[in-house]
């Protein structure tokens, strides 16, 4: 498994309002495309309409998604913010 940085490229764009998370992350997952889709589910803020809102994790143009090789010992399928706490839901 490998573990990815994701950080905000463009914090002014419109679809931060649904994401709980609006700081660089780090996400264990098999590949950048799985890293954010992970991120997106966990920090999802839902705005009860029928098509999912869109979300800033998975926008190449809004973040950044890097393979980090000096971060280590994250279990698969985990996000952690900068300051070591687990992003859940």
């Amino acid at each position: 498994m490998n573990i990815y940085r994701l950080n905000p490229i463009d914090s002014g764009h419109a679809c931060w309002l649904f994401s709980n998370e609006k700081d660089m992350v780090w996400a264990c997952a098999p590949d950048p495309g799985s890293a954010r889709s992970l991120v997106a589910a966990k920090t999802r803020i839902s705005d009860h309409g029928e098509e999912p809102s869109p979300s800033p994790w998975e926008d190449e143009a809004v973040t950044s998604c890097i393979l980090d090789p000096t971060m280590s010992l994250m279990r698969a399928g985990a996000v952690v913010r900068q300051d070591g706490s687990v992003v859940g839901n």
